[in-house]
């Protein structure tokens, strides 16, 4: 309503004055030829005849607040009432011109995603020529070292890989009963050149508990939270796994490191793109604020809802919450 008398505010507001001269100049002006009761009666059918414009005002005020705000479908025939020919016929133009746009980005979209895909397996080729030419090193610091940089390679080739298809997952997404155990060791096996050079110690407590869900792209999720564990490790690192069965329609996977924590004015912010927050290290590892914002992307693709908790030099502590999915996703047990 408010916005209603805002935008329609000066109309009314010469109505008025209208209105009031009219009075002014029947009763003054016209003094001797009308009489009060057809002075008063005059303006009643006025008031009555102003309320019903105004109603009828605000109900297509409305009906076109939602229309705009994508609320409210109209056929073209709606729309030329509701707007008038002229008005309806360039909506309609600049409707079909939006649509081609779109077509034109989509298209882009898949064909970039089609190269970064191509551009990805075509660099897993060079690194695996490395892997054997490393392994005849005999400088063995030097190896160790070639050893560290080939496997940041290959993460950050899977990382844009996925990445490159976040955003496009239409045909990519396969729910399914999966074990949370194998999705875990799946994850760990990925990163353990990294988890095994840090000594990390590893605690897996999810038992045989499943969920539905795309297995890639959990593990993928999971990859990204054990990447921020060794990134930011403390003294002795650790970093566990854990199911727990909330109700009979949730289950909470709990994944807890102990290294130096996210400070608590940076805590909200985490998930944003690009953030990246106070504690990111200037050593061996540069943080570009990709991971965490992935891992968000990835929890709303799989409908499920991740939460994060953390003290610094106390660690960090991720919570995901699956639902059973499997009545919406016509999936069997």
């Amino acid at each position: 309503m408010k916005e209603y008398l805002k935008d329609r505010g000066k109309l009314f507001f010469i109505l008025l004055c209208l209105w009031c001269f009219a009075d002014f100049y029947l009763a003054f002006l016209c003094a001797s030829n009308v009489y009060f009761q057809d002075l008063l009666y005059l303006n009643l059918l006025f008031l009555a005849a102003s309320f019903a414009g105004i109603l009828w005002d605000f109900y297509r005020f409305k009906k076109t607040e939602k229309y705009l705000e994508g609320r409210l479908s109209l056929t073209p025939l709606e729309q030329e009432k509701l707007f008038g020919k002229r008005v309806s016929a360039y909506m309609e133009e600049k409707e079909e011109e939006h649509k081609k746009e779109i077509r034109h980005l989509l298209r882009e979209q898949e064909e970039l995603t089609d190269y970064i895909g191509k551009w990805s397996h075509e660099a897993k080729l060079p690194l695996a020529a490395l892997k054997l030419i490393n392994e005849r090193n005999q400088d063995r610091e030097a190896s160790r070292e070639m050893k560290n940089s080939i496997a940041r390679l290959e993460s950050l080739i899977h990382t844009v890989m996925l990445g490159s298809k976040l955003h496009r997952p239409e045909h990519d997404v396969r729910y399914e009963k999966v074990s949370l155990k194998k999705a875990v060791g799946e994850a760990v096996k990925n990163q353990s050149y990294f988890l095994i050079r840090h000594n990390f110690e590893i605690k897996e407590e999810t038992g045989k508990i499943q969920v539905y869900t795309d297995k890639r792209w959990l593990v993928y999720l999971l990859d990204q939270l054990i990447q921020n564990a060794v990134k930011y490790r403390g003294e002795a690192p650790a970093l566990s796994f854990a199911a727990q069965e909330k109700g009979k329609d949730s289950i909470l996977l709990i994944v807890e490191d102990n290294g130096v924590g996210i400070e608590p004015e940076d805590l909200p912010y985490i998930f944003q793109k690009g953030y990246v927050g106070k504690n990111y290290r200037k050593g061996d590892y540069r943080s570009t604020g990709m991971g965490l914002y992935f891992v968000k992307e990835i929890s709303q693709l799989l409908h499920t809802e991740i939460r994060v908790f953390s003290e610094p030099e106390k660690g960090t502590r991720f919570e995901i919450r699956f639902q059973d999915l499997s009545e919406h996703l016509l999936l069997s047990e």
